[in-house]
């Protein structure tokens, strides 16, 4: 179940919003429900919801300056703002926070629905996004185990396994930022493409270009961080030729856009 916060200091629309959203069957649960933006405050940090259904303009603290606090300890929160202020401002604000959706007073209920349905798939898809990322890169930290593998005088299948897989490994990261395919790697193994591919998924459970691009994008972070060289400079240090696809799948890979994960480290480097 998902958990939702709503925040507004009109008791009939917090009335209303208990009653009339059909939250078990959208799998939702209203966990808490605050009258101004500072109780929201407190009880968004206690419940740790997954969706806060806001207004502005409530007492001693408005609900987008509530937001702005919120983001600052919960990345993965979404916020839908619904409010009777039309004001242009109040609008751009919202966007700039991430606001999921800014919805006017009086609004239907299925607009209501939409907005969480909306919220709930934006929430789904970052999570599986997290959780295959994760799960890469523990089976990273198991190529670095098998990239320092020797060779076993044992004659056994499963060493051999072992090995050829660590040193495929060890090969990828030795020659990432050059055009390097899955016939070069298996070439340098003298073993057959297929044979690779095969040994890979058993020891690693992933693709070729999923396990080269996993090492791409790590080199990339710390060349962003250290570096003043351009994006795009980058982008053919680590083996891409196509800067586009290169973003692409550095977002996929990490969440956010190279320039995004750059300014982001910068500013915490100056905080610090």
């Amino acid at each position: 179940m998902y958990k939702i916060l709503l925040i507004d200091d009109e008791e009939i629309i917090i009335e209303g919003l208990k009653k009339l959203v059909p939250w078990e069957e959208i799998e939702c649960e209203v966990v808490g429900v605050a009258e101004d933006g500072e109780e929201g405050l407190e009880l968004a940090h206690e419940l740790k919801p997954d969706i806060i259904i806001s207004d502005i303009q409530m007492p001693k603290l408005s609900g987008l300056e509530m937001i702005k606090r919120i983001k600052e300890k919960s990345k993965d929160t979404k916020f839908i703002i619904l409010t009777g202020y039309r004001e242009f401002e109040y609008a751009r604000e919202a966007v700039t926070l991430g606001v999921t959706q800014f919805l006017l007073k009086p609004t239907n209920l299925e607009d209501i629905k939409n907005a969480i349905l909306e919220a709930i798939n934006i929430l789904d898809d970052e999570r599986t996004k997290v959780k295959d990322i994760e799960n890469l890169r523990k089976k990273l930290y198991k190529f670095n185990a098998l990239s320092d593998v020797e060779e076993d005088e044992n004659d056994n299948e499963d060493d051999k396994v072992r090995f050829l897989t660590g040193q495929a490994i060890k090969y990828i990261k030795e020659n990432f930022s050059s055009k390097l395919d899955l016939q070069t790697v298996a070439d340098h193994l003298y073993i057959s493409s297929w044979y690779l591919c095969k040994i890979l998924k058993k020891e690693v459970g992933n693709s070729f270009i999923e396990l080269l691009n996993e090492v791409r994008i790590q080199e990339a972070k710390n060349l962003l961080t250290t570096t003043n060289y351009k994006v795009y400079e980058i982008t053919e240090m680590v083996g891409y030729s196509d800067t586009p696809y290169f973003s692409k799948t550095f977002k996929k890979h990490v969440g956010i856009t190279p320039n995004q994960y750059r300014n982001k480290k910068w500013d915490n480097k100056q905080k610090g």
